[in-house]
């Protein structure tokens, strides 16, 4: 019989055991110690949780103060910081009760907004900016296209698409109708050079010798469908492929059966259910087995741009989720690649 056996059996030794010579028993058991390493992980939590839900709700008060919302070096310096808080990685913990603080909850749809507005006059100054020089060059047009701060950000997020978009479908895409395109349509620019001079997408595509891929941008504002109109004209070969079109999202003026993938871009609709009403009339005028590419967002990214939930009733009626991506770097929003419904 083993000592632990006669342990167990009769009783531990009479004899008093010496104490534990371990530094780390001298003054509390082990059990006392993981309720402090506990209590301490809950504090520092909260420090956390207070100073993000803090920073997010005093950075929409000072955003609230300023005259306007085109750019300048005071919303520069906000929403860069607002921007690179909301992009770090959470525990989902942290980011729940951050999300679900009253002060937070109270600023959302305000803020929300505001960054379409910022986003939208970032937008058009630059348009404006590159189209302002005296050099009507084509590859001089282009350059100052790619020094916008986060053309790389965009050039990222059209990769991180396209695979997607490859991953649901066996070819590249011919015709892409882009909703919400903007002033600045660099989304549809990197794709649509993506889609005629990548030798792997080429290999793919089913277009034919001399056809070129086209993409349609849709945006309601007239400014925008002007500006980006005059700097795809001033990208020379570039642009070529681009075409425009000023109407609602939901305007049934343009049949969408004729596009492989219609993309809505994340500043279409500020909430999931102005979302919901927008994607199930965008759906219906598609074609069957056709791509929806939807911009979501993720964590605190959703202070930025509204979260989209494709996993309710009406919305799975008529699409089928195939792809969800989250990316983990600069690039802030998720992507949702879907086909319609036969």
């Amino acid at each position: 019989m083993s000592l632990l056996t006669s342990w167990l059996r009769f009783g531990s030794p009479t004899s008093k055991l010496d104490p534990c010579p371990c530094p780390s028993h001298e003054s509390v058991t082990i059990v006392e110690k993981g309720e402090i390493l506990h209590d301490e992980v809950l504090d520092a939590q909260s420090k956390k949780v207070h100073f993000l839900a803090q920073t997010i709700t005093e950075t929409h008060a000072k955003l609230l103060e300023l005259p306007n919302l085109r750019p300048g070096n005071s919303i520069n310096q906000l929403l860069g910081n607002l921007v690179s808080v909301c992009s770090e990685i959470f525990s989902k913990d942290i980011v729940d009760k951050v999300l679900s603080h009253p002060s937070v909850q109270a600023a959302l749809p305000s803020l929300r907004q505001i960054c379409a507005q910022a986003e939208s006059c970032l937008e058009l100054h630059w348009a404006e900016h590159i189209l302002a020089s005296q050099s009507t060059n084509p590859d001089d047009v282009l350059a100052r296209l790619k020094s916008f701060p986060y053309y790389d950000n965009y050039e990222e997020l059209t990769r991180l698409e396209l695979c997607a978009i490859l991953s649901a479908t066996k070819t590249p895409p011919k015709r892409v109708a882009f909703i919400g395109s903007g002033p600045l349509p660099l989304t549809s620019l990197c794709l649509l050079q993506a889609l005629k001079g990548d030798s792997l997408i080429k290999g793919l595509s089913s277009l034919k010798k001399d056809e070129e891929p086209i993409i349609l941008n849709v945006d309601c504002d007239t400014s925008a469908i002007t500006a980006s109109l005059s700097l795809c004209l001033a990208l020379g070969e570039t642009g070529k492929g681009m075409e425009f079109i000023c109407a609602e999202a939901t305007s049934a003026e343009k049949d969408l059966v004729e596009f492989d993938v219609v993309y809505m871009a994340a500043l279409v609709g500020i909430s999931q259910a102005e979302k919901e009403g927008i994607i199930l009339q965008v759906a219906d005028r598609m074609r069957k087995e056709a791509l929806l590419v939807v911009r979501s967002s993720w964590g605190l990214r959703t202070c930025l741009y509204p979260e989209v939930d494709l996993a309710t009733g009406p919305l799975l009626e008529r699409l089928e989720p195939c792809v969800v991506v989250h990316p983990y770097g600069q690039v802030v929003n998720s992507v949702i690649v879907a086909k319609v419904r036969n």
